[in-house]
């Protein structure tokens, strides 16, 4: 089976400093992958390269085999929710139904489909009742919902996902937690850059270290090892693991 995602010699600098060195990684199809790693390890870095947001010193991302491009439609992004404009003039329903402007393409308007097609998915993460409500009335848990919605209006075969569980409660992390694992049954590759070492056993099945190289990547059962997990975090790394 072609694989969802393969980066090959991949790095990216900024300036004289690299971000990500000599990155190596494949990403099988149908799992759910958490990325971790400290600070300034190149996690939303390795995110933004394979978007092409960030344009790198070297390497190529494929996904489903192919070079990545925003047209083919086959990654949904959520981003930090700290790298939004919440404070933009617009409604959680239109925020969702932009998730189906790419299938659109430029001339057409969303209709009574893509209409019902992103009240639907505000109904899956819980906020069909806010659907009216002006994005920057929302809790910083309901902003983070109201992205995956857009995102999973766009049903794409990927997910890539940059910190969903930074700023929510713990109902809402369970909640999150739910609809990645339905993603991923229903045979969706979701990538998550994760920050909670003690929560990755439990809530992913594939894990990638981090430090500016790949430490390790596999099965949650092979890779988080406490091994890697010192070479990728140093001797704090018992401490964070619990």
């Amino acid at each position: 089976m072609t694989p969802a995602i393969e980066v090959h010699d991949l790095t990216v600098a900024y300036g004289n400093k690299p971000a990500l060195w000599d990155i190596d990684l494949t990403v099988p199809a149908g799992v759910l992958m958490a990325v971790v790693g400290p600070n300034g390890a190149g996690k939303t870095t390795l995110i933004k390269s394979m978007l092409g947001l960030i344009r790198p010193v070297a390497g190529r991302v494929l996904v489903n085999g192919r070079p990545y491009s925003p047209r083919s439609q086959a990654v949904a992004y959520v981003p930090q929710r700290g790298s939004v404009d919440w404070d933009f003039p617009t409604t959680v329903r239109d925020v969702v139904t932009m998730g189906t402007y790419g299938r659109l393409g430029w001339f057409r308007r969303p209709g009574a489909k893509e209409r019902s097609d992103a009240m639907e998915a505000l109904n899956r993460v819980g906020l069909a009742d806010f659907a009216s409500r002006q994005i920057s009335q929302l809790s910083g848990g309901q902003q983070q919902r109201t992205f995956l919605a857009r995102a999973l209006v766009q049903d794409a075969p990927v997910y890539l996902m940059d910190e969903p569980f930074q700023g929510v409660d713990a109902v809402t992390e369970r909640a999150i937690v739910e609809l990645l694992r339905d993603l991923r049954n229903r045979g969706r590759t979701v990538l998550v850059v994760h920050h909670d070492l003690q929560t990755v056993p439990e809530y992913f099945d594939w894990v990638t270290l981090l430090n500016v190289r790949k430490v390790a990547s596999g099965p949650v059962s092979e890779a988080f090892t406490p091994a890697n997990l010192r070479a990728a975090y140093g001797e704090r790394a018992a401490l964070l693991s619990g």
